[in-house]
């Protein structure tokens, strides 16, 4: 299994999780690692790749062409949408170069399932 998720960065005490929560995805904040949910779920093998750089890459394009289509944005999907889209995507960012939000990419293995026993408890009659 891999998997990207934006998340609020370690360490960054009440008011960086405030801000993650504010400036960041709605399910940002989590109660338990990714790795440990990933552990009691029956992974292994669990990898952790920091990818905050792409994804930092990605709201500077997002920004970037957000003001570029200013006018047909505005005309499209109006005034006060537009501004909440812009407010929230540099939010994102100051975030990111914060230190509050990162995105990692997780992989882990499940142990395969062994082929000695049946799958169907009727089979094995």
């Amino acid at each position: 299994m891999a998997f990207t998720v934006i998340e609020a960065a370690s360490g960054i005490g009440s008011a960086g999780r405030t801000r993650a929560r504010r400036d960041g995805p709605a399910a940002v904040l989590t109660r338990t690692s990714y790795p440990s949910l990933l552990s009691s779920a029956g992974f292994s093998d669990i990898v952790t790749v920091d990818v905050t750089g792409r994804y930092r890459d990605t709201q500077q394009r997002w920004i970037d062409a957000t003001v570029r289509h200013e006018a047909e944005l505005r005309r499209t999907i109006g005034d006060e949408m537009y501004e909440d889209r812009i407010v929230d995507r540099r939010g994102s960012l100051a975030a990111i170069d914060d230190g509050i939000l990162v995105r990692r990419l997780y992989s882990a293995c499940r142990p395969a399932r062994s082929t000695t026993s049946s799958a169907h408890p009727h089979d094995r009659m």
